[in-house]
C-alpha cells in the first residue's frame, strides 16, 4: 500500500498570544472549505425589487412639468397592470394552443378507431 494514501493534515492548535490578540481586535475567521459548502439562504423576493420603500428613487420637482410622487406611483401601477395583462394573454394563448393540439389528437384517434384515413396536418410550431 502506498504511503501517500495514509497522509492527512491536522491543523495545529493556535498559540495563546494569537488567540488573545484576535479576541482583542475582534478578528473573525474567514470562510473555510466546510463553510463554503453550506448553501446560503437567499431572502424571499417577489421579483419586483423596486417595491421596497427605502429603495425608492427620490422625487425632486424642479420645473412645472416634472413628475410628482403620485404620478410616478400611477405610472408604476399602469406598468404592473400591463405586465399582468400580458401574462394573462400569454397563458390564454398557451391554453388555446393546447386545446387545439388536444382536438387534433382526438381527431386522429377517432380516425384510427374508424379505420379511416388520417387527414394530413401541417406541423404547427409554437
Amino acid at each position: 500500500m502506498s504511503k501517500r494514501n495514509q497522509v492527512s493534515y491536522v491543523r495545529p492548535a493556535e498559540p495563546a498570544f494569537l488567540a488573545r490578540f484576535k479576541e482583542r481586535v475582534g478578528y473573525k475567521e474567514g470562510p473555510t472549505v466546510e463553510t463554503k459548502r453550506i448553501q446560503l439562504q437567499l431572502p424571499d423576493e417577489d421579483g419586483d425589487h423596486s417595491d421596497k420603500e427605502d429603495e425608492q428613487p427620490q422625487v425632486v420637482i424642479l420645473k412645472k412639468g416634472d413628475l410628482s410622487a403620485e404620478e410616478v406611483m400611477k405610472i408604476k401601477a399602469e406598468i404592473k397592470a400591463a405586465k399582468a395583462g400580458k401574462m394573462r394573454e400569454e397563458s390564454s394563448l398557451t391554453l388555446s394552443l393546447l386545446q387545439m393540439k388536444n382536438r387534433l389528437w382526438l381527431m386522429e384517434e377517432s380516425c384510427i378507431e374508424n379505420q379511416s384515413s388520417v387527414p394530413q396536418m401541417k406541423n404547427i410550431q409554437v
